[in-house]
């Protein structure tokens, strides 16, 4: 009887879907998966909604988030469970 583990880190072909997401490295993790991200970008776009995300280059600290809309980039600063706009990225 074949595990969870056993089942989902075959290393029989060198291909980066049939390698354990602990084995890849950070460039094989990324390109593993881009295509799921950009679905879900699209989607949230196409709802005219936004992506949020921490970014270390321009956060200050944790309490900054990026909210990310089709058209622009905008830092918020999270207060008390709500997102305050400090500026257009």
């Amino acid at each position: 009887m074949r595990t969870l583990y056993q089942s989902m880190s075959s290393t029989t072909a060198s291909h980066v879907h049939s390698v354990s997401i602990f084995d890849l490295s950070e460039e094989e993790l990324r390109e593993r998966v881009r295509s799921t991200s950009e679905k879900i970008k699209q989607e949230a776009f196409a709802k005219n909604s936004y992506l949020t995300y921490y970014d270390p280059l321009v956060c200050p600290d944790t309490t900054y988030t990026v909210h990310e809309y089709r058209d622009r980039k905008e830092l918020v600063k999270l207060e008390n469970g709500k997102a305050r706009f400090i500026k257009i990225l």
